[in-house]
Order: C-alpha cells, then structure tokens, then sequence
C-alpha cells in the first residue's frame, strides 16, 4: 500500500477488511477512466464494508443493504461530523438539519422540507426552462463546448441563488468556495473556504434580518423552532447546508449523465425520439452516477456486520457503489433503461435523504428535454477529455463534447 504501514491500521481491524482506497485521489479513479467507472473495481474487489487507511483511517461501507442499514442507524454512524479526514475547526460548524441526528432532527428538517416540496418546487419549472433554453440556444451553433461549463454549472446554481437571494454575479466566486469545502482533501482548506461563504451568507442573513425579500433566507427567518424565533445562529446553520448542498450537487449529477449520453448514440437517439422515455431514463443515469457518498463518525462501540467499530471511526457511506451493486440491480453498472423499478439510493436514504431531490429532478428532467431538442447528436470532443474527480461529492471538472452543426 505504497507509503503506509502496517502501524497505521489499528490492531481491532481485521486485515481481511483492509482495502487501499482514497476517496479523493484514488489510483482506480484514472485506471478506470473516472469516478463512477472505478466503482465496479471497487465493488468487484472490495466487501460490502471495508477499512481504508488512507486520510486518517475510515470506513467505508459499500453493498446495497448494509448502506440503506448504515443510513437508518443513527444510533451508530452520527452525521454531526462529516468530514474524512477528520477536522475540529469543521465540527464547529454545523448544517441543519444534515448535521443533527434524530430525535431531534425531524423538527428542524420539518419546516425547511415545507419549502422544498414538489407543489413548491414545481412553481420554478418554467423559471428553469426559460434559463435551460437560453443557456443551450448560447451554445447550439458553435458545435462544441464545455457542456459543464456552458449548461451543467450555471443552470442549477443560478435557479438556487434566486432561491436563497444571493447575487447571482459572484456565481464563480460561489462555486469555487462550494467546490473547495466539499473535493479538497486538505482540512486547512476546506476549513478556508467554509469560513469565507459562511462571512458571506452571515452578511445576507444580516441584510434580510433589516429588510425581508422574497427569498429562502427570508423565509428561514421567519421560522419559529419550538415557539422560539429563529436566531441568526440557527438561520446561518441553515443557510451553510443550502448553499453547499444546493452549489455542487445537482450540476455533477446533470453532467455525468449527459456524459453517459454524449457516448450512448443509440440511447441519446431513442430519447429524441421517445421524450416521454426521458424522465424514466433519468432515474436510471441518476443510479449509475450517484454522486454523493457521506461521511458519518460512530458515536459507540459496536459489532456491525461482523466488524468492531469504535467510538470516533470516521465512515463513508458510498452511494456511489451501493448504486451498482449487482444483487439489486441486474448488470448494475450498465444503464438500462427497460428496468422497471429502478429503487436507486442517488438521494441517499434514511431521514436524511436529500430535501432537494424534487428540485434536482425538475432541473434535470428540464434540461434534457430542452437539451436533446435543441441539440443534434452529440460525443466526447475527441481531442479534450473529460475530467473527473473524486471527494464528498463525485464530481465533474470539464465535459468538452462536439456535435455537428448546419454551418457545417
């Protein structure tokens, strides 16, 4: 395992269980030809749960099963610290609901949930058509882009800054801040990153505090939690989940599977013409391409599934892979879209599932529609590859695809 020992795994771990895996840099992510392809290595040569050593040491738990267990025991595998490798400045600052655990959870998640519903979330369909359009009709003649940059990127993060109320000029300024806190392995860094969108949000709470407007923040503010007004403390651990969450997630999740498509004529064909065909589809690109593993930390010793975890292990609950896992989707790591349940965990599971799915599968559904209408057929750009990257979300940094054009 190149630079580590053997005095770096602890004595209680069984070595059968030591796997070499670094969620962020792993060697299989380049051999593989990305993040979500290096999964079926990963799953084919790795048990449902595993010991890496890298980063500090931390779990890693992988099968179907054994993760939706993972993320409905919250007795055990706590998210009120979810960063690998483990930080103490990060664990001061806190993302509600996401980092409280039940019982306790279900009244902050509650309200916040109220906004985010699919009546609610639907009202935005046509602002996000209207920016999809405009987006691609930018791009459509020019017969090539950097379809994450151009499509991927400002679509969902744009709509979510209109949410949230915040000025959709700084968008790069934003996302570098989301990307760096959430990919990049260096505590120092993220911990940076984390501080500076959390002055930034600190001063929008402050601004709509004096005078509301018709945004999330305002509506967080407006929120009583047990009778008791909402503090500004409360509504910045609000404000941090929405903006990490909301800035990163959903433009991945929109490139992958355009991605997938870009190499899948025959799938991209059929989609032409079948649009009805599309949001089904949809859900089964979103399984493959999960995109978001979590970090949880074990609050007690215990066995589980014949492993010893100890209070203050570090684990990673990897959608990615238990998306993939052969005993509960047939060939599951091909996309087929002739499953007819196709009962993914792409949003995660348990009382912390995702509170934005409904509006990433709007944004989603939306932008391919709009996509492969106003787009002739599409590949990879031969001469630039893609680039892909790993961390607490699995992530895209480049698509350049080219597609043929009337101009020639």
């Amino acid at each position: 395992m190149d630079s580590l020992a053997v005095e770096d795994i602890p004595a209680r771990i069984d070595p059968a269980l030591v796997v070499d895996y670094d969620m962020f840099a792993d060697a299989r992510f380049e051999s593989a030809g990305g993040v979500t392809e290096a999964m079926v290595s990963l799953r084919d040569e790795a048990p449902d749960l595993f010991w890496s050593p890298r980063r500090g040491g931390y779990w890693v738990i992988q099968g179907y099963e054994a993760t939706v267990e993972a993320a409905k025991r919250t007795d055990l595998f706590s998210s009120s610290h979810m960063a690998i490798p483990p930080s103490p400045e990060l664990m001061d600052m806190r993302m509600v609901p996401l980092q409280v655990d039940p019982p306790d959870h279900a009244r902050f998640r509650a309200p916040l949930a109220a906004a985010f519903t699919p009546t609610q979330m639907f009202r935005r369909e046509d602002q996000i058509r209207v920016l999809a359009i405009e987006l691609i009709d930018s791009v459509a003649d020019r017969g090539s882009c950097d379809f994450f940059e151009a499509v991927a990127e400002p679509l969902p993060v744009l709509i979510f800054m209109d949410i949230m109320g915040l000025d959709k000029s700084k968008l790069h300024e934003f996302r570098d801040y989301a990307c760096v806190a959430i990919s990049t392995p260096d505590p120092a860094i993220r911990v940076d990153a984390f501080t500076k969108a959390s002055a930034m949000l600190a001063e929008v709470i402050h601004a709509r505090r004096a005078r509301r407007e018709d945004d999330l923040i305002s509506y967080l503010l407006d929120l009583e939690i047990d009778g008791e007004p909402v503090s500004d403390k409360l509504a910045l651990d609000y404000a941090q989940l929405l903006f990490f969450a909301g800035l990163d997630t959903v433009a991945n999740a929109m490139a992958f599977i355009v991605r997938y498509l870009a190499r899948d004529h025959s799938l991209q064909q059929r989609l032409r013409e079948n649009p009805g065909e599309i949001q089904h589809a949809m859900e089964e690109m979103l399984r493959r391409h999960a995109i978001a593993p979590v970090a949880r930390i074990v609050i007690k010793d215990e066995l589980w599934r014949g492993a010893q975890f100890s209070k203050g292990d570090m684990v990673l609950i990897n959608y990615t892979a238990a998306n993939i896992d052969d005993r509960v989707f047939a060939h599951g790591d091909q996309v087929d879209i002739g499953r007819e349940r196709i009962n993914h965990i792409a949003f995660g599971a348990g009382p912390h599932r995702c509170i934005g799915r409904h509006l990433a599968r709007i944004e989603i559904n939306v932008m391919l529609q709009e996509w492969l209408a106003r787009v002739p057929l599409f590949s990879p750009d031969p001469h630039l590859p893609d680039k892909t990257h790993g961390g607490h979300v699995v992530g895209m940094d480049t698509l350049p695809l080219v597609w043929a054009t009337s101009q020639g």
